[in-house]
């Protein structure tokens, strides 16, 4: 197996974020080092569990070449996957990609370009709480 595969490099840290969250805030984004990995589909998988009260929560990804000063990912980078049929798709909305206002899990997947990411989650609204975890996968294609 190839070590610079991304798939490979999963198994070092995949998990990037659990937490509960409570307030309208912006979490502590987690980066990752993604110099040694190739050309592949990033996904990063958002599950909220233990959901109550309203709100909602969506995944902020930026990407930077000195793990320093980030930036969003372009929209036109971003894709939404389909949970039933496993298809990347292009989100309607991508401000909304990877929104979720309850118990539940969604994907979206970007293709690297820069030597580092960074995954937050973003919640709004919120008068109960939500546990939520972040986990990044990858992917060698995406499916369009």
């Amino acid at each position: 197996m190839q070590t610079n595969d991304a798939l490979f490099k999963a198994n070092d840290a995949p998990q990037l974020l659990v937490a509960t969250i409570t307030t309208n805030t912006t979490t502590v984004g987690v980066s990752q080092d993604l110099s040694n990995c190739d050309d592949q589909v990033v996904a990063i998988a958002l599950t909220v569990s233990a959901y109550s009260g309203a709100g909602s929560l969506k995944l902020l990804l930026q990407e930077s070449d000195d793990n320093s000063t980030f930036t969003a990912i372009s929209n036109n980078n971003l894709r939404l996957k389909d949970v039933v049929t496993g298809v990347y798709l292009e989100p309607a909305d991508k401000s909304d990609a990877a929104k979720l206002s309850a118990n539940g899990v969604s994907k979206l997947g970007f293709l690297k370009s820069k030597k580092y990411f960074k995954a937050s989650v973003v919640s709004t609204g919120i008068t109960g709480s939500a546990t939520v975890s972040v986990i990044v996968q990858y992917e060698k294609a995406f499916k369009i």
